[in-house]
């Protein structure tokens, strides 16, 4: 969430720093003066600890808290600035070595003797901690009270030493199966954090960040929300017991406000200490882009967590306190374009005319760049910063309006680098979602469709070359770049290599092509988003072809390898001449060894390139001299430098049981980083 107005003083309850945790902190200043810094290290378990630092004016500085503070730490951070600035805490982490994803803090300005959060789970899948940190020279007693869906609350006290921090594991406290809120009462002021650490319907891992609310609102304004696919928005609603009346009803309207204009409005009602948990999909219907309303007719505290896979690529979560009311002005501390990172902006126009924003991005290299755009009257408007600023750079924002608006900043990470996760669900998409796909049928003609629409997806030239069989069908090859071949020695002229593998299974045998080859073809996929994401290779056009007909049409015959004979003769003479070679994946989701394997006919420069980069890195890659067996043979044929990398020995080939419970997700990132690896050495 922005924040209004710079603050001189910000505290984080949250923050760690042992393993497969990182944590960063973003401090913008807004100001046109240098600023200095004072950051406290508030540990748990040991005396507090400081650093300075300047920020220049207008200016976006990230400091490494891990190597700032040490490694293996509990801490809370305090920030003193002799000028107003603006901070926040992204966290990325690697939880209990199963769960991947980042928490994003936004800190608050000051502490306080009350917190309250509306949003906490103990289910299976959930993890939940409270933090608290106190910043004062005296020991804090606080009291949390947990509260469950079924009205019963357990306590737990808490001193918490000076300039220190103080951890609860939720679940402990209140066990297994709960959905929970939580207040905080203490003696002195603290500052509070809930974080929560998910596995969410058993697909979706990550976490997310809140520091509550120092009191409950009236108003709730949320500028983020989404309910397509791959995105589950809730919204928890909370009506806490202060205030000494027990009796009456809290009438709560939840208003909807869309993308393009229009809305809706939704009333609830709620018990005095009573959670409701509100699904935001049911509630506005699927595909809608929307920012909430929330008002009560009593003060109430509401929270809207959400849970997403991300274009198929990055699973996660987020949540939001949202805030009291629109503003003409809001700041940003974190941001980036950097390789692998979305970010988005979304701002709420509450008022019955349009708004015009101006956004003025500070950027990492001390550049800045301003973005003007008009904002619907009673609408949600969404802006992806990729569209506006240069690839890799870390920007903080200023934007300011002529109307009163409301201002969120979601981040999505799907990262640069290969992630089994995303390939194993093309492995599921493809063989469970489609099934069998025999070349020439209804089923590899969906499966074409669905590889076109990721590869769009993700940025790509996309061309679905036909291609006809002896028996008078058609298959299909499909064919992605991110540019247009440059092969005549102009300036822009690069070496093309291609990256494929086969889709389609072999028919009469009911496989449905799990390894054989949905393996090969997820990894030539996630080779493509990762590679997307980082832009095009100084050094290598990468061209992405995914090839239909491989299997034998007619066993005991030549009838076979359709789509890659197909376009290894559709080669120009320029196009051949331009060709690094090809890498064919197939086959790498089962057996013992991954391997490099040719037939020995062709020039070896591009396997021996690939065998000495895996030495190099650490990779045991053993060569084979195979047979023609897969889409690397016309390659050869034709004097390409080709190799096929496969995992052997798979004793479910071409049966039933080439299904998705025997891929072994080692098998496939060990080569999917390797290529990816390889790819980036050739390119640069």
């Amino acid at each position: 969430m922005a924040v209004n107005e710079p603050s001189t003083q910000w505290y984080f309850a949250e923050g760690y720093t042992g393993a497969g945790f990182q944590e960063w902190l973003c401090v913008f200043n807004p100001n046109p003066e240098p600023a200095e810094l004072q950051v406290d290290f508030l540990y748990n378990g040991a005396p507090p600890a400081s650093i300075h630092a300047e920020i220049p004016p207008f200016y976006r500085s990230t400091l490494n808290i891990n190597h700032l503070a040490g490694e293996g730490k509990e801490l809370s951070l305090r920030l003193a600035g002799d000028r107003p600035l603006v901070a926040e805490r992204p966290i990325y982490f690697l939880y209990a070595n199963k769960w991947k994803g980042c928490t994003l803090g936004q800190g608050v300005t000051s502490p306080s003797a009350r917190w309250y959060f509306a949003e906490g789970c103990t289910r299976e899948g959930f993890e939940e901690y409270l933090l608290l940190a106190n910043p004062t020279g005296s020991e804090v007693a606080a009291r949390a009270r947990f509260t469950l869906e079924n009205g019963l609350s357990m306590v737990h006290q808490a001193y918490i030493p000076p300039h220190s921090r103080w951890t609860i594991f939720v679940n402990h406290v209140v066990g297994s199966g709960h959905d929970v809120t939580a207040e905080v009462e203490a003696e002195g002021p603290v500052c509070a954090e809930r974080v929560m650490y998910f596995d969410y319907r058993g697909a979706w891992c990550g976490g997310h960040a809140s520091t509550g609310l120092t009191t409950p609102r009236e108003k709730s304004y949320f500028a983020e929300g989404y309910t397509g696919t791959g995105f589950d928005e809730w919204l928890c609603l909370y009506w806490p017991w202060e205030g000494g009346e027990t009796e009456g009803e809290n009438e709560v309207q939840v208003r909807c406000l869309y993308q393009g204009g229009g809305e809706d409005a939704f009333t609830f009602r709620l018990q005095r200490g009573q959670r409701s948990t509100v699904n935001v999909n049911q509630l506005a219907g699927s595909g809608k882009e929307l920012s909430l309303e929330v008002t009560g007719s009593h003060p109430l505290v509401a929270e809207r967590p959400m849970y997403f896979n991300y274009l198929g690529s990055c699973r996660g979560g987020h949540v939001s306190t949202g805030t009291e009311s629109p503003g003409l002005s809001w700041l940003l501390g974190e941001g980036t374009t950097r390789p692998g990172f979305h970010p988005y902006l979304c701002i709420l126009n509450t008022s019955t005319q349009q708004a015009s924003v101006r956004m003025d991005f500070a950027l990492g290299d001390g550049g800045s760049q301003s973005v003007e755009s008009v904002i619907p009257a009673s609408s949600r408007y969404t802006l992806n910063v990729l569209d506006v600023l240069p690839r890799g750079t870390d920007f903080s924002m200023r934007l300011t309006s002529d109307r009163p608006v409301v201002v969120e900043r979601p981040l999505y990470f799907p990262g640069a680098d290969f992630e089994v996760l995303n390939a194993m669900d093309h492995i599921l998409n493809l063989s469970v979602g489609i099934g069998p796909r025999v070349e020439g049928t209804a089923g590899e003609e969906r499966a074409a469709a669905y590889l076109a629409s990721v590869l769009a997806g993700y940025g790509y030239h996309v061309l679905v070359q036909e291609v006809p069989l002896p028996n008078g069908a058609r298959t299909r090859n499909v064919i992605a770049s991110l540019e247009d071949a440059a092969s005549d020695g102009s300036p822009g002229w690069r070496q093309a290599l291609v990256v494929g593998g086969h889709f389609d299974t072999k028919g009469g045998t009911g496989s449905p092509g799990d390894n054989d080859n949905a393996s090969g073809t997820a990894v030539v996929l996630e080779l493509a988003r990762c590679l997307a994401e980082r832009g095009p290779l100084p050094g290598l056009r990468l061209e992405f072809v995914l090839f239909g007909g491989e299997e034998l049409l007619v066993d005991g015959t030549d009838l076979h390898h359709f789509g890659s004979r197909y376009y290894v003769a559709a080669l120009t003479p320029e196009e051949r001449s331009a060709l690094r070679g090809a890498v064919v994946v197939d086959m790498v989701g089962v057996g013992t060894q991954l391997y490099a394997r040719t037939m020995g006919i062709g020039p070896m420069d591009l396997c021996n390139a690939l065998l000495s980069y895996a030495a190099g890195s650490g990779t045991y890659l053993p060569y084979l001299q195979s047979g023609s067996y897969s889409d690397h043979e016309p390659f050869e044929k034709a004097g390409i430098p080709a190799v096929w990398l496969e995992v052997k020995d798979d004793p479910w080939y071409h049966t039933p049981m080439d299904s998705y419970d025997k891929i072994d997700p080692r098998h496939v990132e060990v080569t999917g980083r390797l290529l990816l690896g390889f790819i980036l050495s050739l390119g640069s």
